[in-house]
């Protein structure tokens, strides 16, 4: 069987850590090197990381200074030598035959990328709602356009990937949502994708402070972006699913101006007027993109009556505290 490459970005997550290596080290499938890179913890990660060297033959640990989850992904690239890689988060965890299971099922059906369902694991309670309701095979061509589409998830942890369709392709650094703007070029690249309805993958959320991430500019900014080259990729590459990139790009435009709104900051903003050329410029085609009544009514206001965008930012806001 191929040699598995798994790599954890590490930050700040001493309370988590330890479950999620173990968890990888309890696979089933034997074949595989971990790689922990360790991003500048300024809490007791690093020498966990270090600790399971000692402990495991098996385990290798990059530490870098801080410099966010995309260059740690691509600097664990950079060391990994297994034919496979997967990336796991270093707040999950996975069942202990995930690689077993999904190596199997790529091997069987000569695969370039194999993908798992998950678990959504909140106040420790396990969430499952499959996305599809049995395994698939796509060729080439059509699992583009289910990932293009948002009907396949974009996650970059649930998936194990051959090397070669990852190859030249990094992270964009210093950048949030990074699974968007990069997990559907590896797509891109496969002849062949698969996808086991099985949850193999425990995807933890954790209680943070909901307003400021609802309401982080940048960080709504940057989804913007993500999927703004997507429908700039399909352009380029003639995908049929351009309708539906549009209307993704034009909603993450509209989340994007909400936030703006909602904390004041607009105008002399560069990252406001790429969100609002965006919404111009496109603002004649969302008739064909299907948009949800929320948007249709916030696209009506952009054009007539920007102060209905902005009251609603702002009731939008002030409801979060309740």
């Amino acid at each position: 069987m191929p040699k598995l490459s798994i790599i954890v970005p590490v930050y700040n997550a001493e309370h988590f850590i330890h479950k999620c290596i173990d968890s990888i080290l309890a696979q089933s499938y034997k074949d595989f090197e971990l790689i922990l890179v360790n991003d500048g913890s300024t809490d007791s990660c690093g020498a966990i990381c270090d600790e399971y060297v000692s402990i495991d033959k098996r385990v290798k640990v990059i530490h870098q200074h801080n410099q966010g989850v995309s260059v740690a992904r691509n600097n664990g690239l950079q060391c990994a030598t297994g034919a496979l890689i997967g990336f796991v988060d270093a707040d999950d965890y996975i069942a202990p035959d995930m690689c077993e299971g999904m190596v199997n099922f790529l091997e069987a059906n000569g695969l370039d990328i194999v993908c798992a369902d998950c678990y959504v694991v909140k106040k420790g309670k396990n969430k499952f709602k499959p996305r599809y309701d049995k395994d698939i095979i796509w060729h080439q061509g059509n699992a583009i356009v289910e990932i293009l589409n948002g009907t396949l998830d974009n996650a970059v942890w649930n998936k194990i990937y051959k090397r070669e369709v990852i190859t030249g392709i990094d992270f964009p650094a210093q950048r949030r949502y990074e699974d968007v703007a990069t997990t559907y070029k590896f797509i891109f690249n496969a002849k062949r994708v698969g996808y086991m309805s099985k949850p193999f993958y425990f995807y933890v959320k954790h209680k943070g402070n909901f307003i400021s991430q609802s309401f982080n500019v940048k960080s709504r900014y940057e989804h913007f972006l993500g999927y703004k080259e997507r429908l700039e990729f399909a352009l380029q590459n003639n995908i049929v699913c351009i309708d539906y990139c549009r209307k993704l790009a034009l909603e993450s435009a509209l989340s994007a101006l909400t936030a703006f709104y909602a904390i004041g900051l607009e105008n002399d903003n560069f990252m406001f007027k790429e969100v609002t050329n965006f919404i111009e410029d496109n603002i004649g085609m969302y008739e064909g993109c299907k948009l949800r009544r929320k948007h249709c009514v916030l696209i009506w206001s952009f054009k007539n009556c920007k102060a209905v965008h902005k009251l609603y930012a702002l009731l939008s806001k002030f409801s979060k505290f309740f």
